[in-house]
């Protein structure tokens, strides 16, 4: 994969109106699922029928959304959209895709991760809203941890790429590459994670 940035890439693939439908469905929103940049421990009272004690509450999860960043994991098939578009990646990259819907309410926010890179390949899709990504390139005398995120120092060199995205645009951002997202409004975007070589999911989409 090679760093790069295309304008109108995929309009539409997730709205907020559909992530409403998603996160109101209660057994989806486990606490493995919903992942918040600003780690807290939250308890909570489940009613008699709840068979998965670690899912979000609806008030619950509606405060954190709107007062973090955060984002949900294992969502490649939320949509037939998202999978299909996670099964053209997979195709592409040789690889095992996820989509993780990355979610900011508040623009003021500051945005956790900072400076980092991943240790895979990421395609990320704009849905909502406007980010600023700024993309460096890779620093051979970094030392390249296995993890999601490593954090980094700022970098004084000027970044390779500088963009505004909004809804449809793309950007890839290869493993190892450092790069920095800036919300510029309430938005909400989609990161494919390429793990090369892994195990795939099927990605068939039920029909009835």
């Amino acid at each position: 994969m090679q760093p790069k940035f295309k304008k109108n890439y995929y309009r539409n693939l997730l709205t907020w109106k559909e992530l409403v439908a998603l996160i109101n469905i209660r057994p989806l929103m486990t606490d493995d699922r919903v992942k918040i940049a600003q780690v807290k421990h939250h308890e909570w009272t489940n009613g008699v029928w709840t068979l998965d004690p670690n899912c979000y509450p609806p008030l619950l999860l509606k405060e954190i959304i709107q007062n973090n960043i955060c984002h949900l994991r294992d969502m490649s098939r939320c949509s037939r959209k998202v999978n299909d578009l996670a099964k053209r990646l997979e195709e592409e990259y040789n690889g095992s895709v996820d989509a993780h819907i990355y979610i900011c309410r508040n623009p003021s926010l500051r945005h956790p991760f900072e400076m980092h890179f991943d240790s895979y390949d990421n395609v990320i899709i704009q849905c909502e809203g406007r980010t600023n990504f700024k993309v460096w390139d890779v620093d051979k005398t970094t030392s390249r941890e296995k993890g999601m995120n490593v954090h980094l120092t700022k970098r004084k060199d000027p970044p390779i790429m500088d963009v505004d995205m909004r809804p449809g645009d793309a950007i890839w951002i290869p493993k190892y590459y450092p790069h920095l997202a800036t919300s510029k409004n309430a938005r909400m975007s989609i990161s494919f994670p390429v793990e090369e070589n892994a195990p795939r999911q099927p990605r068939e989409w039920i029909e009835l």
